[in-house]
């Protein structure tokens, strides 16, 4: 018998709208046109018979009908997704983890090489500071800082936080007075490059810095924010200022003696980076290789 369906492709447009209550947010998240997003609308209103957003003044509501269709719309496809997901990951011959562009740059792709050799097969990278792209059906496995609560994925500690002020030898040369425990007083703001934490994943950031120890924070509006942790290290390295660093993050550039580490190092319990995935990965030989080999080599 024929399924009594609305059109796929529209219905997983009105889901996109639905759950964004926003034309423009599905449009970005389908990469197609916001017009586009109108007619799918259009042609699910058709089969339902009945309106399934309203507008009051920029606001975007569902309907009764609306909220009906986006429950169960949202349902189906993530039942779907989750199923796929467990069924691509085995049989795929390649894995694609996730990992932020710092943890890439100056973790993973030194590495990279012995992963491939433990895992017996290709690794992907996707970079992203925004931990939701690794959520994507395309993405199997992520390291992702965070207190180990992933939600339903599975999640294995690989090093915890330890945070410490780091800066080039240069930087010394250049600031003899510089005293890592009485920072406000011996060096200037501006020279405090700050990574923040744009989508609030919870990195270290000199606001969490000085709260942890009690001390007032020091005019944060001038501290110099760098979004792009590399590039922020490359100037911390050019003796441009000091930052936070993280202990694992930067172990070679340390052991090289192109960065110091000064001052008492802070953690959070519980906090640091860990290998984030889905429990149905398990089931893939290669996936359970490299989950052994990165455990191994770097817990401590």
């Amino acid at each position: 018998m024929r399924r009594r369906l609305p059109p796929l492709n529209a219905l997983l447009v009105f889901e996109a709208a639905a759950r964004h209550c926003s034309f423009t947010r599905a449009a970005e998240e389908l990469s197609i046109a916001q017009p586009a997003v109108t007619r799918h609308i259009a042609k699910v209103e058709d089969w339902v018979g009945a309106p399934l957003f309203t507008r009051r003044g920029n606001i975007l509501e569902l309907t009764e009908n609306g909220r009906l269709l986006s429950e169960l719309s949202t349902a189906a496809y993530d039942r779907l997704e989750l199923g796929l997901r467990g069924l691509r990951r085995v049989e795929r011959r390649e894995l694609v983890i996730g990992a932020s562009f710092g943890v890439a740059h100056l973790w993973v792709m030194p590495r990279i090489g012995r992963m491939r050799a433990a895992a017996k097969t290709d690794i992907n990278v996707v970079t992203s500071d925004d931990y939701r792209a690794f959520d994507q059906p395309d993405v199997d496995l992520s390291i992702r800082f965070g207190d180990g609560d992933f939600g339903i994925n599975e999640a294995d500690l690989l090093f915890e936080e330890q945070c410490q002020i780091i800066a080039s030898p240069s930087f010394f040369e250049r600031n003899p007075k510089f005293d890592p425990e009485n920072l406000a007083r011996t060096v200037q703001t501006k020279q405090m490059l700050d990574h923040g934490d744009p989508n609030g994943i919870g990195w270290m950031s000199w606001r969490t810095w000085y709260e942890m120890g009690g001390e007032p924070l020091p005019q944060p509006e001038y501290f110099l924010e760098v979004q792009s942790y590399p590039t922020m290290l490359d100037m911390v390295l050019a003796g441009e200022g000091v930052s936070i660093g993280t202990f694992g993050i930067e172990a070679d550039l340390i052991a090289a003696g192109d960065l110091v580490c000064v001052g008492e190092p802070r953690r959070r319990d519980g906090f640091g980076y860990y290998l984030v995935y889905d429990a149905e990965l398990c089931r893939s030989q290669s996936f359970a290789k490299l989950r052994a080999h990165l455990v191994e080599t770097t817990q401590m």
